[in-house]
Protein backbone atom coordinates (compact mmCIF):
# COMPACT_ATOMS: atom_id res chain seq x y z
CA UNK A 1 0.00 0.00 0.00
CA UNK A 2 1.62 3.26 -1.17
CA UNK A 3 0.69 5.69 1.57
CA UNK A 4 3.12 8.47 2.37
CA UNK A 5 2.93 12.20 2.74
CA UNK A 6 3.04 15.21 5.02
CA UNK A 7 0.90 15.56 8.18
CA UNK A 8 0.20 19.22 7.45
CA UNK A 9 -1.57 18.13 4.25
CA UNK A 10 -2.85 14.68 5.26
CA UNK A 11 -3.77 14.63 8.96
CA UNK A 12 -3.62 11.57 11.18
CA UNK A 13 -7.41 11.18 11.26
CA UNK A 14 -7.46 10.71 7.48
CA UNK A 15 -4.56 8.24 7.66
CA UNK A 16 -6.36 6.09 10.23
CA UNK A 17 -9.65 6.14 8.31
CA UNK A 18 -7.95 5.23 5.03
CA UNK A 19 -6.07 2.29 6.57
CA UNK A 20 -9.29 1.19 8.29
CA UNK A 21 -11.28 1.27 5.04
CA UNK A 22 -8.61 -0.70 3.19
CA UNK A 23 -8.30 -3.24 6.06
CA UNK A 24 -4.51 -3.13 5.77
CA UNK A 25 -1.91 -4.57 8.15
CA UNK A 26 1.32 -2.69 8.75
CA UNK A 27 2.89 0.27 10.50
CA UNK A 28 2.92 4.01 9.90
CA UNK A 29 6.27 5.65 10.63
CA UNK A 30 5.74 9.25 11.75
CA UNK A 31 8.43 11.92 12.14
CA UNK A 32 6.30 14.78 13.34
CA UNK A 33 6.82 18.29 14.61
CA UNK A 34 5.11 19.99 17.54
CA UNK A 35 6.50 23.50 17.68
CA UNK A 36 10.28 23.05 17.84
CA UNK A 37 9.98 19.53 19.22
CA UNK A 38 10.59 16.61 16.85
CA UNK A 39 8.90 13.27 17.64
CA UNK A 40 9.62 9.96 15.91
CA UNK A 41 7.42 6.91 16.34
CA UNK A 42 5.15 4.21 14.93
CA UNK A 43 1.43 3.49 14.77
CA UNK A 44 0.61 -0.16 14.02
CA UNK A 45 -2.49 -1.65 12.37
CA UNK A 46 -3.90 -5.14 11.90
CA UNK A 47 -6.74 -5.52 9.40
CA UNK A 48 -7.22 -1.75 9.57
CA UNK A 49 -7.48 -1.57 13.37
CA UNK A 50 -4.93 0.19 15.59
CA UNK A 51 -3.23 -2.41 17.77
CA UNK A 52 -0.08 -0.68 19.07
CA UNK A 53 1.88 2.56 19.10
CA UNK A 54 5.47 3.43 19.92
CA UNK A 55 6.74 6.90 20.84
CA UNK A 56 9.71 7.11 23.17
CA UNK A 57 8.87 5.75 26.60
CA UNK A 58 5.17 6.64 26.48
CA UNK A 59 2.55 3.93 27.11
CA UNK A 60 1.08 2.70 23.83
CA UNK A 61 -2.31 4.40 24.12
CA UNK A 62 -0.76 7.68 25.28
CA UNK A 63 1.62 7.51 22.33
CA UNK A 64 -1.32 7.09 19.93
CA UNK A 65 -3.06 10.16 21.41
CA UNK A 66 0.16 12.19 21.29
CA UNK A 67 0.48 11.69 17.53
CA UNK A 68 -2.64 13.83 17.10
CA UNK A 69 -0.83 16.85 18.58
CA UNK A 70 1.75 16.86 15.77
CA UNK A 71 1.16 19.61 13.23
CA UNK A 72 3.64 18.71 10.49
CA UNK A 73 6.21 16.15 9.41
CA UNK A 74 6.49 13.18 7.04
CA UNK A 75 4.78 9.82 7.44
CA UNK A 76 4.97 6.53 5.53
CA UNK A 77 3.00 3.29 5.72
CA UNK A 78 4.97 0.02 5.66
CA UNK A 79 3.00 -3.09 4.67
CA UNK A 80 2.87 -6.09 7.03
CA UNK A 81 5.18 -4.56 9.64
CA UNK A 82 3.99 -5.64 13.09
CA UNK A 83 4.92 -4.97 16.74
CA UNK A 84 5.99 -7.70 19.14
CA UNK A 85 2.58 -7.66 20.83
CA UNK A 86 -0.82 -6.02 20.65
CA UNK A 87 -1.04 -3.32 23.33
CA UNK A 88 -4.11 -1.34 22.23
CA UNK A 89 -7.62 -2.78 22.25
CA UNK A 90 -9.67 0.43 21.96
CA UNK A 91 -11.56 1.06 18.74
CA UNK A 92 -10.28 3.40 16.04
CA UNK A 93 -13.30 5.62 16.61
CA UNK A 94 -12.54 6.05 20.31
CA UNK A 95 -8.90 6.80 19.61
CA UNK A 96 -9.83 9.39 16.97
CA UNK A 97 -12.34 11.10 19.30
CA UNK A 98 -9.87 11.27 22.18
CA UNK A 99 -7.04 12.26 19.85
CA UNK A 100 -8.97 15.18 18.39
CA UNK A 101 -9.83 16.34 21.92
CA UNK A 102 -6.13 16.17 22.86
CA UNK A 103 -5.31 18.13 19.71
CA UNK A 104 -7.73 20.90 20.67
CA UNK A 105 -6.57 20.95 24.28
CA UNK A 106 -2.94 21.16 23.21
CA UNK A 107 -3.69 24.08 20.87
CA UNK A 108 -5.36 25.97 23.73
CA UNK A 109 -2.53 25.13 26.08
CA UNK A 110 0.04 26.71 23.76
CA UNK A 111 -1.51 30.11 24.46
CA UNK A 112 -0.36 29.87 28.10
CA UNK A 113 2.57 27.45 28.01
CA UNK A 114 4.59 28.22 24.86
CA UNK A 115 6.54 24.97 24.87
CA UNK A 116 7.75 21.97 26.81
CA UNK A 117 11.20 23.55 27.00
CA UNK A 118 9.90 26.39 29.15
CA UNK A 119 11.55 26.48 32.58
CA UNK A 120 9.16 27.64 35.33
CA UNK A 121 10.37 29.00 38.66
CA UNK A 122 8.67 29.79 41.95
CA UNK A 123 7.69 33.36 42.78
CA UNK A 124 9.34 34.04 46.20
CA UNK A 125 6.57 36.22 47.59
CA UNK A 126 3.44 35.70 45.54
CA UNK A 127 0.92 38.50 45.90
CA UNK A 128 -2.34 37.62 47.56
CA UNK A 129 -5.72 39.02 46.53
CA UNK A 130 -7.42 37.58 49.57
CA UNK A 131 -8.53 34.46 47.73
CA UNK A 132 -7.44 31.16 49.18
CA UNK A 133 -5.72 28.92 46.64
CA UNK A 134 -6.49 25.23 46.99
CA UNK A 135 -4.26 22.79 45.14
CA UNK A 136 -5.02 19.17 44.30
CA UNK A 137 -2.52 16.39 44.87
CA UNK A 138 -1.33 16.41 41.23
CA UNK A 139 -0.85 20.17 41.37
CA UNK A 140 1.21 19.93 44.55
CA UNK A 141 3.33 17.24 42.91
CA UNK A 142 4.10 19.52 39.98
CA UNK A 143 4.70 22.54 42.20
CA UNK A 144 7.33 20.68 44.22
CA UNK A 145 9.26 20.05 41.01
CA UNK A 146 9.34 23.70 39.95
CA UNK A 147 12.87 24.78 40.81
CA UNK A 148 14.00 27.08 38.02
CA UNK A 149 15.93 24.20 36.42
CA UNK A 150 13.39 21.58 35.34
CA UNK A 151 11.68 22.15 32.01
CA UNK A 152 7.97 21.43 31.62
CA UNK A 153 8.95 18.27 29.71
CA UNK A 154 11.19 17.10 32.54
CA UNK A 155 8.48 17.78 35.12
CA UNK A 156 6.00 15.80 33.00
CA UNK A 157 8.39 12.86 32.89
CA UNK A 158 9.36 12.93 36.55
CA UNK A 159 5.81 13.38 37.79
CA UNK A 160 4.39 10.65 35.56
CA UNK A 161 1.42 12.88 34.77
CA UNK A 162 2.05 13.23 31.05
CA UNK A 163 2.70 16.33 29.00
CA UNK A 164 -0.88 17.53 28.61
CA UNK A 165 -1.89 17.22 32.26
CA UNK A 166 1.41 18.75 33.41
CA UNK A 167 0.99 21.62 30.96
CA UNK A 168 -2.53 22.29 32.24
CA UNK A 169 -1.25 22.42 35.82
CA UNK A 170 1.63 24.71 34.87
CA UNK A 171 -0.85 27.02 33.15
CA UNK A 172 -2.99 27.18 36.29
CA UNK A 173 -0.01 27.84 38.56
CA UNK A 174 1.06 30.65 36.23
CA UNK A 175 -2.44 32.12 36.30
CA UNK A 176 -2.57 31.90 40.12
CA UNK A 177 0.71 33.80 40.36
CA UNK A 178 2.57 30.99 42.14
CA UNK A 179 5.18 30.49 39.43
CA UNK A 180 6.61 32.47 36.53
CA UNK A 181 8.34 31.72 33.26
CA UNK A 182 12.09 31.69 32.91
CA UNK A 183 13.61 31.58 29.45
CA UNK A 184 15.68 28.45 29.03
CA UNK A 185 19.26 28.77 27.83
CA UNK A 186 20.42 27.06 24.65
CA UNK A 187 22.02 24.31 26.72
CA UNK A 188 18.83 23.66 28.68
CA UNK A 189 16.79 23.58 25.48
CA UNK A 190 19.10 21.78 23.08
CA UNK A 191 21.02 19.06 24.91
CA UNK A 192 18.04 17.28 26.54
CA UNK A 193 16.29 17.20 23.16
CA UNK A 194 19.36 15.82 21.37
CA UNK A 195 19.61 13.07 23.97
CA UNK A 196 15.91 12.28 23.64
CA UNK A 197 16.22 12.02 19.84
CA UNK A 198 19.16 9.61 20.15
CA UNK A 199 17.45 7.47 22.81
CA UNK A 200 14.20 7.27 20.83
CA UNK A 201 15.81 6.37 17.52
CA UNK A 202 18.91 4.36 18.48
CA UNK A 203 18.65 3.33 22.13
CA UNK A 204 20.67 3.59 25.34
CA UNK A 205 24.02 2.53 23.91
CA UNK A 206 23.91 5.40 21.44
CA UNK A 207 23.60 7.89 24.30
CA UNK A 208 27.05 6.87 25.54
CA UNK A 209 28.41 7.51 22.05
CA UNK A 210 26.81 10.96 22.07
CA UNK A 211 28.51 11.90 25.33
CA UNK A 212 31.78 10.54 24.02
CA UNK A 213 31.38 12.79 20.98
CA UNK A 214 30.73 15.78 23.25
CA UNK A 215 34.02 15.12 25.02
CA UNK A 216 35.96 14.80 21.76
CA UNK A 217 34.51 18.15 20.63
CA UNK A 218 35.71 19.81 23.83
CA UNK A 219 32.27 20.14 25.42
CA UNK A 220 32.93 19.76 29.13
CA UNK A 221 30.35 22.28 30.37
CA UNK A 222 27.16 22.25 28.29
CA UNK A 223 26.13 25.68 29.59
CA UNK A 224 28.99 27.35 27.66
CA UNK A 225 29.07 25.10 24.60
CA UNK A 226 29.10 26.89 21.25
CA UNK A 227 27.11 25.98 18.15
CA UNK A 228 30.27 25.01 16.18
CA UNK A 229 31.25 22.67 19.04
CA UNK A 230 27.83 20.99 18.93
CA UNK A 231 27.98 20.59 15.15
CA UNK A 232 31.48 19.07 15.45
CA UNK A 233 30.21 16.70 18.15
CA UNK A 234 27.36 15.58 15.90
CA UNK A 235 29.79 14.80 13.08
CA UNK A 236 31.84 12.67 15.48
CA UNK A 237 28.71 10.99 16.83
CA UNK A 238 27.56 10.16 13.31
CA UNK A 239 30.86 8.39 12.60
CA UNK A 240 30.77 6.47 15.90
CA UNK A 241 27.12 5.46 15.63
CA UNK A 242 27.40 4.47 11.96
CA UNK A 243 29.85 1.72 12.91
CA UNK A 244 27.38 0.25 15.37
CA UNK A 245 24.02 0.83 13.66
CA UNK A 246 24.87 1.49 10.01
CA UNK A 247 24.92 4.84 8.24
CA UNK A 248 21.47 4.50 6.60
CA UNK A 249 19.87 4.28 10.06
CA UNK A 250 22.04 6.94 11.70
CA UNK A 251 22.18 9.62 8.99
CA UNK A 252 18.49 10.73 9.18
CA UNK A 253 18.70 11.02 12.98
CA UNK A 254 21.84 13.14 12.88
CA UNK A 255 20.38 15.32 10.11
CA UNK A 256 17.40 16.05 12.37
CA UNK A 257 19.78 16.81 15.24
CA UNK A 258 21.78 19.23 13.07
CA UNK A 259 18.61 20.98 11.92
CA UNK A 260 17.37 21.37 15.48
CA UNK A 261 20.75 22.77 16.56
CA UNK A 262 20.67 25.37 13.81
CA UNK A 263 17.03 26.28 14.55
CA UNK A 264 17.57 26.80 18.27
CA UNK A 265 20.89 28.60 17.77
CA UNK A 266 19.30 31.14 15.44
CA UNK A 267 16.15 31.60 17.51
Amino acid sequence: MALAGELSEFPLTDIIQLVDLSKKTGGVHIKGLRGQQSLDGWLYFRDGKIIAAQLGSLPALEAAFTFFTLTAGPFQFHDHLQPESQTITQSNEMIIMEGIMRQEQWALLQEHVPGLNMVPRLIPNPSSNGTEISLEADEWRVLTMVNGKNTVAQIAQKSGLGELRTGEIIARLLADGLIEKRDASLAETLFPELERMVMTSLGTSARAMLYDAYGRAGIRDQSIATTPQVIAALETFEALAARAFGLPRVRPVVDDMRNLTQQLSSA
